[in-house]
């Protein structure tokens, strides 16, 4: 339970608290004396024991309201009315100027580089994986869209940034595609028991969410400061001024190219700006970031029948909640624990949510012809297989299938 940290095995009014907490805040709300804070402030340490902090949380997260809004909003308060105006005024430029003096580093360090405590096995193998993944896309990357970069210039620990065009996109993500697949199988040892097709519904999955949540989580701890940025790949970035070239091809027709500049802008300030945000305010840590990796890969209960498929994302799930706690109670956050864990499952249904949204996104650029089926992030939201699935599956090898 987010409020009184007790087991629970249901969320109550859509939120995850247990049913005492439920109770509670039913009989609350018709009661009509007011409750008293025991402390006077409304900022009691043991929540469960104040009826008024306890009925105050439970608010909030029925409503939705975040506590960090909350505070933000209390400080704000307090300041004097210039500041406030000022602070008004600077955040408002931020929202519809492109970058506001903010020039895009030439290059970005890998992430997950240290090792974790032996303990945490899984999370251990995922950041493992995670790295060599990482090294392969970079790898790749830099033969195809950095070629006339020397490879004594890109530092093990660093790789080079560019801004994405259609082609770079469409070639990053088909390495992104490749690599997962090696991901997924370095780390759950079922994965390569799968029959193709089950291989290639998982990946196809996880995609978007893995999409989003690594450019949030990069952004989020690299470049904080940079507003309307979304990384499209390890060495490519979009934001506003990138927006305009990204039509590196033949407009299709007369106005393709402003209208695809239109369509970028108001994904990074929609669905990009979302995602960031999420992220921000969870302020995941690495150890947490390679937890979501697995929860949003193993996120199939909504999307599929399979049983199997089920039961080993339950095993998965359950196996990473247990490092999790594990992880939390050694950096001394145990109290909390139940709460972070709500947090990153609340961070999982919004990725979900963006994922979902994702195909009709990519219509529009279908509709205008910025991208057509064989655009590899186009084809990754339509349903069925491959073309040469069934020969894959038959197990026929490469160099006949050229034949």
């Amino acid at each position: 339970c987010l409020v009184c940290n007790s087991l629970t095995k249901h969320a109550h009014l859509s939120v995850l608290i247990c049913r005492a907490c439920k109770i509670f805040y039913n009989r609350t709300e018709r009661r009509k004396r007011p409750l008293i804070c025991r402390s006077n402030r409304m900022k009691c340490r043991n929540v469960p024991r104040c009826k008024k902090c306890r009925y105050e949380k439970i608010d909030r997260l029925v409503r939705g309201i975040d506590e960090s809004e909350m505070e933000e909003k209390e400080e704000c308060t307090k300041r004097p009315s210039s500041s406030t105006r000022t602070s008004t005024s600077s955040s408002s430029s931020i929202d519809d100027s492109p970058v506001q003096n903010c020039t895009v580093p030439k290059s970005a360090p890998f992430l997950c580089i240290d090792s974790l405590d032996s303990r945490l096995c899984l999370l251990e193998q995922v950041r493992f994986s995670y790295r060599t993944m990482s090294i392969s896309r970079r790898a790749a990357e830099m033969s195809t869209l950095h070629a006339g970069r020397h490879p004594m210039f890109s530092f093990y620990h660093e790789y080079p940034l560019k801004p994405a065009t259609i082609t770079s996109m469409n070639l990053a993500l088909r390495i992104l595609t490749t690599t997962i697949f090696d991901f997924a199988a370095t780390v759950f040892e079922e994965f390569s028991e799968l029959s193709m097709l089950d291989k290639w519904y998982l990946v196809k999955n996880f995609f978007h969410s893995f999409w989003t949540l690594e450019s949030a989580f990069r952004v989020f701890t690299l470049f904080p400061h940079l507003q309307n940025f979304h990384f499209t790949s390890l060495t490519t970035y979009l934001n506003d001024d990138a927006a305009a070239e990204f039509m590196d091809l033949a407009p299709r027709t007369p106005r393709a190219k402003d209208d695809t500049k239109c369509l970028l802008r108001s994904f990074l300030r929609g669905d990009t700006r979302i995602g960031r945000e999420a992220v921000r305010k969870a302020a995941i840590s690495e150890e947490e970031f390679l937890a979501l990796l697995v929860l949003c890969f193993w996120n199939v209960e909504n999307t599929t029948n399979d049983d199997s498929l089920i039961s080993l994302g339950v095993f998965y799930r359950m196996k990473v909640m247990k490092e999790l706690q594990e992880f939390y109670k050694r950096q001394g956050n145990e109290e909390d624990c139940a709460k972070r864990i709500g947090e990153i499952m609340g961070l999982v249904v919004v990725l979900e949510s963006l994922a979902s949204s994702m195909p009709m996104n990519l219509e529009l650029f279908r509709l205008l012809n910025v991208f057509d089926d064989n655009t590899t992030l186009y084809q990754m939201t339509k349903s069925g297989v491959p073309n040469g699935f069934n020969e894959v599956e038959s197990g026929i090898s490469g160099r006949q299938l050229m034949t």
